[in-house]
């Protein structure tokens, strides 16, 4: 007991200064993209990330490597030679982490799996992250982030769909079929076939998967003393990325269910200014921008947005709302162009409307307002010199972590790491307990998010084993039956207060006596008002761990609304997705990580808060914001301190690729994705067209040669792909080994029949919709299984069952219905 007192106090002192996971040490075997994003966000914690060198990585990118890796330490490891496997072995008797990206089988052959390194330290959370998952027909298959992307159906997936993905998977009617759709450039309707977007989506969804989930096997750990084995896959991660969108239900046509936002005939705000640049209006008010541009110059200060005047148009998200935004859309296109975009910045500033710049992932990290808050960070690279990229993403009042330095140059430890006289590093023995059932098992969360990006991480926490109450607003009842309120509220139980009256204040003091963590995303001000605030709730309820997520930073436009759309603006992610410095328009994906992302972000927040205040018996404040998902997103990119680029891959303006080598081609009848990287699969290549001259001609004869002549090897590749039909070319490709997928266009169609992933999707009965089955826990756990997941909760469901489980009786909880305190769900008309 004395040992393991004193382990904590030394553990709290280190924690105050240097993030929620310090004293902990990760082994990093991955490649690509998912792995290293991952283990960035754990470095930045403060883990100490020792990152074991691949002899071979096809897809290392030098620039996104630098931000990717920076905090970590690097050592040059071959793990096929004995002498380099038993240092490994040794680092792994007493590290805390283990995270790998192998194919399934590959660890294995190598001797160091999840069976033989937990057997040598049962402590051990070792997290693996395929293409796909083991035991499956896929298996198999190449696992680089665009093929992934490319047979999930995310290219396709990306403009959306008429009628919406969740409309054609559950096999609805297309509202207003015939309708006469306006012209939205940015969607993209000239464009034939799928888009290739620069943004790694499976990728980034499995980085999310994975960091709750090892921080979770982490706070596990500290109750049943033993590690887990923490899977996912880029396949997961795709799930992860479509989020609300990929969801079956028995009556598409339920009232309230079906909403015109991921339609692909949607205007979704994006309008090009007299300057030349675009910006993302969202959500759309239209009556304030045309009053404000009818005049000769544009009316910046006057009446803000608001819900109390009626002569402010604001469109819902219903079927016939889709006209009303077909009235407005070419008045609004021909006002935006009348004057130039930083006079419409500062209008919707001035008027609190969502308004943003679409702007270069360069020109974000030169933004001053987002240095000062710490998510963009320059760090002097020794080779390189001073650089810009993105910092920290996660928010920890009592134990912040840091950008520790630059990426190391690859084995920069390796002598460090293996001499003789490093002392082994020192574990405390745990008491083993035994499983739960999930790594967040009695946890109990009071989610008061809104939208998508506030609920979404409650439903992470509640797919971890958390008790999730959602407690909505009186007024959220139509929000609940939409696609989107659907998906972000699976295994919760809802209580509907008004919060403002202080009968509705007295529930909410009762449920925060034995929560353990509160969270909202409220704009800056409503908290304090509501009595609320941090500060309002810290000293009665120290172990607390409250969380404020947020649109933006915390500077400027923190009094703004924030998002899914303009953060992505912002970011730099629209810019880069739709080859904007190519004269194209910006591309807003209806798959994308803005809402979403920032749900997993502030899960992964509360979920390392709770391990420390395992150690440390003491809550704190967390946060991040959509902003800080999407420079996540964007964060491939660095710059110069003064905003100078660097040459870094970037789309094409068809939106098909990121090179000749990387990128869609039209086959005879579908577009095939072809992920030729290295020299292996240079020659498969040229061997499964038969073209035999490519591989003579001098223009391709090395990697360096194709690069510089990327253009005329797309053109030479074009005709020879389509010539072939797509099953003649999956044969070619498979016979000599070429990475290849053929881009689906009804995966997640078929996804919900697949025998192979049925225990990915979770099933339930609502009101209304009937059945309704969409990806449910998408990071599994060995030791400590996430158990049955609830249905998604419709506002006030659970509002009397809550109320009884607070000890009111009867007449009391009748009586804060009768007067609109409490509000019990009304049955679907």
């Amino acid at each position: 007991m004395r040992e393991r007192l004193a382990r904590l106090r030394d553990l709290n002192v280190a924690l105050a200064a240097s993030g929620p996971l310090a004293g902990l040490e990760v082994l990093d075997l991955s490649w690509g993209i998912a792995g290293p994003m991952t283990s960035m966000l754990l470095a930045d914690s403060g883990a100490d990330v020792l990152r074991i060198e691949a002899p071979h990585d096809p897809v290392r990118d030098p620039v996104a490597y630098r931000v990717w890796n920076r905090g970590k330490r690097s050592a040059n490891l071959d793990l096929r030679r004995d002498v380099d496997r038993e240092a490994f072995f040794g680092l792994a008797a007493t590290a805390d982490v283990v995270l790998e990206s192998y194919a399934p089988g590959v660890a294995a052959r190598l001797g160091i799996d999840e069976p033989s390194l937990r057997a040598l330290n049962p402590g051990l959370v070792y997290c693996s992250i395929p293409g796909y998952r083991p035991n499956t027909p896929d298996a198999d298959r190449p696992a680089y982030d665009a093929l992934v992307a490319a047979r999930a159906g995310l290219h396709w997936d990306q403009r959306g769909w008429p009628g919406t993905s969740p409309g054609r998977i559950s096999g609805g009617a297309i509202p207003y079929e015939e309708l006469e759709v306006p012209d939205l450039p940015a969607n993209r309707f000239d464009l034939d076939g799928p888009t290739f977007p620069r943004s790694t989506w499976p990728s980034l969804g499995a980085t999310f998967l994975a960091t709750v989930g090892i921080s979770a096997a982490l706070r596990a750990r500290e109750i049943t003393g033993l590690g887990d084995y923490v899977q996912t896959s880029l396949l997961q991660g795709a799930m992860a990325c479509a989020g609300p969108t990929w969801q079956r239900v028995e009556h598409p046509d339920a009232p309230g269910y079906w909403m015109w936002v991921t339609d692909r005939r949607a205007p979704e705000g994006l309008f090009e200014c007299a300057d030349g640049r675009w910006v993302h209006f969202w959500t759309i008010r239209p009556t304030l921008v045309l009053q404000a541009a009818e005049a000769d110059a544009l009316v910046i200060d006057g009446s803000p947005d608001s819900m109390r005047d009626p002569s402010n148009v604001r469109i819902g998200m219903d079927a016939e709302d889709l006209v009303v935004l077909f009235h407005y859309h070419p008045l609004l296109a021909e006002a935006f162009k009348k004057f130039p975009s930083d006079q419409w910045v500062a209008f919707g500033a001035a008027r609190g409307l969502g308004m943003a710049l679409v702007r270069s992932p360069e020109e974000a990290l030169t933004d001053g307002a987002l240095i000062a808050d710490g998510c963009v960070v320059e760090m002097d690279d020794p080779e390189i010199g001073p650089i810009r990229h993105a910092g920290l993403l996660l928010e920890f009042s009592r134990s912040p972590g840091a950008v520790r330095g630059p990426a190391p140059m690859p084995g920069e430890h390796t002598e460090e790491v293996l001499s003789p006289s490093a002392s082994p590093r020192a574990t405390m023995p745990r008491p083993h307990r035994g499983a739960m059932r999930g790594p967040l098992q009695g946890i109990k969360v009071l989610d008061l998010g809104l939208g998508v990006a506030g609920p979404w991480g409650g439903r992470v926490l509640a797919d971890l084993g958390a008790d999730v109450i959602k407690v909505h607003a009186p007024h959220d009842g139509y929000w609940t039956r939409t696609h989107m309120g659907l998906a972000t509220n699976w295994g919760k139980r809802s209580i509907a207060l008004n919060l403002k009256d202080p009968r509705g204040r007295e529930v909410l003091e009762r449920l925060l006596a034995d929560a353990d963590v509160l969270v909202h995303n409220m704009r800056e001000g409503a908290a304090e008002r509501l009595g609320i605030a941090y500060e309002d709730l810290a000293e009665q309820h120290p172990r607390l761990v409250y969380c404020h997520t947020r649109g933006f930073e915390h500077g400027p436009r923190s009094m703004q609304p924030g998002t899914d759309q303009t953060a992505n603006a912002l970011a730099g992610v629209e810019y880069e997705d739709g080859a904007v410095r190519l004269g194209q328009p910006p591309f807003w994906s209806r798959v994308n990580t803005g809402d979403t992302g920032n749900g997993y972000l502030w899960s992964v927040a509360v979920v390392q808060a709770l391990y420390e205040r395992e150690l440390s018996g003491r809550g704190q404040r967390v946060g991040t914001s959509i902003l800080n998902a999407c420079l996540l997103n964007s964060s491939y990119a660095y710059c110069r301190p003064d905003g100078r680029a660097v040459d870094r891959p970037h789309l094409d303006a068809e939106l098909r690729g990121l090179s000749a080598l990387y990128r869609l081609y039209k086959t005879r009848d579908e577009w095939a994705c072809i992920a030729a990287v290295d020299e292996e699969s240079w020659t498969a290549l040229c061997c499964a067209l038969d073209a035999p001259d490519l591989l003579e001609d001098p223009r391709f004869g090395s990697v360096e040669s194709r690069a510089l002549n990327d253009t005329e090897l797309s053109a030479a590749l074009e005709p020879l792909f389509a010539t072939f039909a797509s099953e003649d070319l999956v044969a070619a490709a498979e016979k000599f080994d070429l990475p290849c997928e053929i881009a689906s266009r009804d995966y997640p169609v078929r996804l919900f029949d697949d025998a192979d992933l049925a225990h990915l999707i979770t099933t339930a009965v609502v009101p209304g919709v009937g059945r309704i089955e969409q990806p449910g826990v998408l990071v599994e756990f060995a030791m400590n299984g996430a158990g049955s997941v609830l249905p998604p909760c419709l506002a006030g469901q659970h509002t009397t069952e809550i109320l009884t489980e607070l000890d009111y009786d009867p007449t009391t909880i009748t009586g804060l219905v009768a007067d609109g305190v409490a509000v019990e769900m009304r049955s679907p008309t």
